[in-house]
Parts: C-alpha cells; structure tokens; sequence
C-alpha cells in the first residue's frame, strides 16, 4: 500500500511537535536543575520526594524545638551559677560575723549585704528568656502586671518587728520538652524545688535578721545560731551545685541530640537531591540529540512539502 504525501507530511509534523515539546521540556529540567517538572513525569519518585521533604521539616521543627530548650537551659545554669557565687559569698560573710561578734557597725554592713545578695538572688530567681520566666515551672507566662513567680513580702508582729519571706507563685509541675515523637525531657526543674525546698531565701534572711538583733548579751547563742547558718549554706550550695550538674547534662544530651538530627537531616538531602537531582551531562547530551532530531525532520518537511508542490505543477 502507498502512503500519500499527506499522510507523510502529517507525521511529520507530529514528530516535529513531540521532538518541540521534549526539547522545551529537557531544557525546563536544566534551567530548574530538577529530574522532573511534574507529578505525571514519576509518580513513585514524586511519593518518594514528598516524604523526604516531609521528614526533613519534622527533623527541622524537632531542631528549632531543641535550640529553645538549649538557650532555656543554658539560661538556668547561669542564673544557678550566681546563686551559687551569692551563697559561697553569704558564707564567708557569716563565718566574718562570728569573728566580729562585738563589733556592732561590721556586722550591720554585714547584714546589710546579706540582704542584698537576698535581693539578687531573688531576682535571678525571677530570670527570664524572653518573656517566659525560667524558674516557674509549667506556668512560665501568664502573670498579671506586678506579679512574678517569687515575691519577698514584710509581715509587721504586733510588737513591732517585721518579718520577712519569700513566697512562690508560679506552677510546682516541671516544664518539658517534648524534641522527637514520645520523647520529653526535663527543662530544669520548677522553682518550688530549687529555692523554695532548699531553704535559700528562709536561711538568708534567718541570718539577716540574726545579725540585725545583734544579741550581745547572749552571743554564745548567737555565734551558735550562725554556725548554724552556715552548716546551712553549704548543704544549700551541694544542693545548688547538684541541680546545676543536672542542668548541665541535659545540655548536653539535647546538643548530642541536635548534631544526630543535623547528620539525619544531610541524609534525607542527599537521598531527596539522588530523587530529584537532575543528570546535566546526560540532559545536555541529550538536549542535543533532540535538536539535532529536530532540525532533521524540519529538512524533512520541507522536502515533502517542496515534493508534493511538484505534484501540482
């Protein structure tokens, strides 16, 4: 059976467009440096690459999440840090009071220190990253203008004397971080247990108001009354000491955490880049073949056309 010149012409032309449109394409695949444009092109692959995108945005949200328990835990330990300087200092003040027992001006300025290192103390106490308070447990926000987590308030006695305390507001539940599915940690502990059970804040101003009474007639129980002070001290700064150790372990896990997500995290890109990655050399050589094939079944039709013009002269 003989094949018109139509016909002829007609595929062609049809081989003209599909050659157009693979060079359009390829040439899409090097401009985007993608192995394909559209889901139709690889449906598995296409599968394949939306759940490595997906992993890596779950690994992303897990890092940005550990990054925010790292700066919140590392603000913990600076602030344990300086109560445990603050108490070494009130121990050294409290031993020098014993030694200065009838001196009544030192051990005013003496007490008058210990109640400013009760303030800075109290202010570390009431730390905050950001606007969430880091020693409130659970309830790290949430307070009305004026109030905090820790407050020191002055009781006045009917017989004058004023007592003072410090009294917490904020949650006694410890604040977790959840950084991988099923997987919490501790960000520290709440403010109850750390300055509240250690006896800080009572055993300071105990030793203020001690030293203000200045009791001359009965120093032995005065100077009794400080040691044992400062036997307090130095529990209360183990006691500092150890929660700042814990503090620092949990740094550490969540660092050791965060560079296994990184080293997750380059894989998946590189397995997502293997999928998705175009082959330039081979779509260059390609790009060619397909201009090359193209430029041929241009000639073609012109052939047939200049052919079939023939017929009709």
């Amino acid at each position: 059976m003989r094949i018109g010149f139509n016909t002829k012409y007609d595929w062609i032309l049809a081989d003209l467009e599909r050659l157009s449109s693979e060079i359009t394409l390829t040439q899409l695949k090097i401009s985007s440096g993608k192995n394909f444009l559209y889901p139709s092109d690889n449906p598995s692959e296409i599968r394949l690459s939306i759940h490595y995108k997906q992993s890596i945005a779950r690994v992303e949200r897990y890092q940005r999440t550990i990054d925010e328990g790292i700066a919140f835990l590392k603000a913990q330990e600076s602030a344990l840090a300086q109560v445990e300087d603050l108490i070494a200092r009130a121990k050294v003040l409290a031993i020098q009071s014993v030694n200065d027992i009838n001196d009544k001006n030192i051990r005013e300025a003496i007490a008058k220190e210990i109640g400013s290192i009760i303030e800075t103390i109290l202010s570390l106490a009431n730390s905050q990253l950001g606007e969430k308070y880091i020693f409130a447990g659970q309830k790290t926000t949430g307070y009305t203008p004026g109030e905090k987590p820790f407050k020191l308030i002055k009781e006045s006695l009917p017989d004058g004397q004023i007592i003072e305390k410090v009294i917490y507001n904020g949650s006694i539940k410890d604040l977790t971080l959840e950084y991988d599915k099923n997987m919490k940690i501790k960000l520290g502990r709440n403010g109850q247990v750390i300055f509240m059970d250690s006896g800080i804040f009572e055993t300071l101003i105990g030793l203020k108001r001690t030293l203000e009474a200045n009791n001359i007639e009965d120093f032995r129980k005065e100077q009794y009354d400080i040691q044992k002070f400062i036997a307090k001290l130095d529990d209360i700064y183990n006691y500092i000491a150890s929660i700042r150790g814990e503090t620092g372990t949990k740094i550490r896990h969540l660092e050791v955490k965060k560079n296994l997500y990184e080293k997750f995290k380059d894989t998946l890109k590189t397995n997502l880049g293997n999928i998705e990655g175009a082959d330039l050399t081979k779509l260059a050589t390609d790009l060619q073949r397909l201009i090359t094939a193209y430029d041929a079944a241009l000639r073609a039709t012109v052939i047939v056309s200049d052919l079939s013009l023939a017929k009709y002269l």
